[in-house]
């Protein structure tokens, strides 16, 4: 596995109802203080009107080498999302960071857990199989003669890209629905990278796992596709 970029990890905590201090957050005094804090360039509803999203922010720690970019820090009255440029561990950090900031907002909030924390994480490497793998022979076959058929004069066609994208069912425990905590499909998609020649083995890459864990897969699916290339019939 080569050239890891675009690293970034989502996490979110969800928390029982009347913990989050969102009356404050989204007053023109919390979200100051939170742009003050971490340097956000704005913040805003998003466009479905259910969270109250900070973009473009950075979290550095005392004497701590480069600073972590945040881009985005998302709140609804029982959720928090952080989402940063990095890993998970860089994503704890700014959650920690997060959650002091917040107590000066409201000072109990630190000592509250969340009822549910996940996370996702995506990246881009460069990986050592050839797309065809990914996909059943017998199928890559008839892609291609559909491929072929397609073909109109002085057009050529060939294929640029595809998608694999796996749904994950999740559902809640008694405890969650308890608390009336919904939970959603998860996604886990390994595909070409948009905007790269099929030919450099340039992929994006995406699961509901921390980063280390993440890589790992990633790593194994190398070397299990790496020896068994798939192939594309000549016609």
């Amino acid at each position: 596995m080569e050239n890891v970029t675009n690293l970034h990890v989502l996490q979110w905590r969800v928390f029982a109802p009347d913990v989050v201090p969102y009356h404050l957050i989204i007053t023109p005094w919390g979200t100051d203080f939170l742009k003050h804090v971490f340097g956000f360039r704005e913040a805003d509803w998003n466009r479905e009107g259910a969270d109250y999203v900070f973009q473009d922010g950075t979290y550095k720690p005392e004497g701590e080498g480069e600073p972590t970019v945040i881009p985005s820090l998302a709140f609804n009255d029982r959720r928090i999302a952080v989402q940063v440029r990095g890993g998970s561990d860089a994503a704890a950090a700014v959650y920690v960071a997060v959650a002091q900031a917040l107590a000066q907002l409201s000072p109990a909030f630190p000592e509250v857990h969340p009822l549910l924390m996940s996370e996702d994480t995506s990246c881009v490497a460069r990986l050592d199989f050839d797309w065809t793998a990914l996909l059943n022979p017998a199928l890559l076959e008839h892609v291609a003669e559909w491929v072929t058929v397609a073909a109109r004069d002085e057009v050529e066609s060939a294929i640029k890209g595809i998608s694999v994208r796996f749904t994950v069912g999740a559902m809640p425990s008694k405890k969650l629905v308890e608390y009336g905590v919904s939970v959603y499909d998860r996604t886990i998609a390994v595909e070409p990278r948009a905007d790269v020649p099929l030919s450099e083995q340039t992929y994006f890459t995406y699961s509901p796992c921390d980063s280390d864990t993440h890589l790992k897969l990633i790593a194994q699916l190398e070397t299990s596709l790496s020896k068994k290339p798939g192939r594309i019939a000549k016609r």
